[in-house]
């Protein structure tokens, strides 16, 4: 019997476990490794902040997988020993024939002075609970929304916030008495897309008085006030931010990654520099043909990565050639607030620039985003 060993229950993880499981069955052991033990589906965390989702209604226990024949092992990954085909957890050693890292990324809010104790991770599950309960209670000042530094995952999901901020307020009257402002290191929304998409956007937070402020380097927090370089300082009530995104210790104590410290693959393969190592998700270093930058990161290219690497294990251990190739192509969908959002498709890999689209917000895109969360428990849990 062939062994798969995933690391990570986030989409790439879960996506890759169901696939190998359900082509392959009792002729390969498919095993997902996760130091959490719960599943989080982070597309509707804007929902969540802004009390339109229970907290309940997006969490999965990964141990649901295992009613389709998947392990699952609520362990921390230790150590990754590449050529003899081992990993360590805190739980013990595990080895494999073929292996899939999908471990994410980490929150490091330390690395900003301040952050810790006077803002909200609005990425991460638990503080974006406390950011609805500070919202039930706040009726008047500034919310400065800032993102820490690049690259970071979905880019979309910042101004999506911003949007449903916007609609809370309104909702309850007290929109006037409240000042939005999102702080940005890029130079546009949707810095890979076309002028005219980053503009759209612009557009539609100048119509909704959220105010932008782009190419800012964010020095430290204070209790009450953002310090950006050149002496800027910005005041704010409260103060929600994006953290900077790390890759796991484990994976940037191997030689797998590049000098930004995350995990190089092959743009079609996603295999490593090891044979039947492969990495999916927000922890891979994709670069852009032509430009050079960095892919965006987001759930529906690791979910998108995640088939290609099962179907070409699946090949591998059928002794066929492995032929699935990712294309660099995907959707998202950005809730623009009051039951309407703006639908966008990703093609990444084109040249000699990505493109990428942003239709004007409808309600059938609201609706399909709705549809598509309810999608994804039924299907892969």
């Amino acid at each position: 019997m062939k062994k798969t060993l995933i690391l990570g229950g986030g989409i790439g993880g879960v996506v890759a476990a169901n696939a190998l499981k359900k082509a392959m069955g009792s002729s390969m052991q498919v095993t997902v490794v996760d130091r959490e033990p719960n599943h989080y589906f982070s597309s509707s965390f804007p929902l969540l902040m802004i009390g339109e989702r229970k907290a309940s209604k997006i969490t999965r226990d990964l141990k649901q997988l295992e009613r389709k024949k998947i392990k699952v092992l609520h362990s921390e990954v230790i150590k990754l020993d590449l050529p003899g085909h081992r990993v360590t957890t805190d739980e013990g050693d595990l080895d494999y024939d073929y292996l899939i890292i999908s471990l994410g990324v980490e929150y490091h809010q330390e690395t900003v002075p301040g952050f810790s104790e006077f803002a909200l991770n609005a990425y991460d599950f638990n503080d974006v609970i406390k950011i609805n309960q500070r919202l039930s209670s706040f009726s008047s000042g500034q919310i400065v929304f800032f993102i820490s530094s690049l690259p970071y995952k979905c880019p979309p999901a910042p101004y999506e916030m911003m949007f449903l901020l916007d609609q809370f307020f309104r909702q309850r009257g007290l929109r006037h008495k409240v000042k939005l402002t999102i702080v940005t290191p890029d130079f546009s929304p949707e810095p890979l897309a076309s002028p005219k998409v980053g503009q759209s956007v612009r557009k539609m937070l100048n119509e909704k008085d959220i105010e932008i402020i782009t190419e800012a380097k964010v020095l430290k927090v204070e209790k009450n006030a953002l310090i950006l370089d050149h002496g800027t300082k910005i005041p704010a009530d409260l103060l929600l931010g994006v953290a900077p995104h790390w890759t796991p210790e484990v994976l940037r104590n191997t030689d797998l990654v590049d000098n930004s410290g995350f995990v190089d693959v092959n743009l079609r393969t996603l295999e490593t520099c090891y044979p039947g190592v492969y990495a999916i998700g927000d922890a891979t270093a994709i670069r852009l043909p032509v430009i050079g930058a960095y892919a965006p990161k987001a759930g529906v290219f690791a979910h998108a990565q995640a088939v290609v690497v099962a179907k070409n294990i699946i090949s591998l251990s059928k002794g066929l050639n492995p032929k699935f190739r990712y294309k660099g192509k995907g959707m998202c969908i950005m809730n623009t607030g009051f039951g309407r959002a703006r639908y966008s498709t990703v093609h990444y890999y084109k040249k000699p620039q990505p493109y990428i689209t942003l239709l004007r917000p409808t309600m059938l895109a609201y609706w399909a985003k709705v549809a598509f969360e309810k999608y994804w428990f039924k299907r892969w849990f």
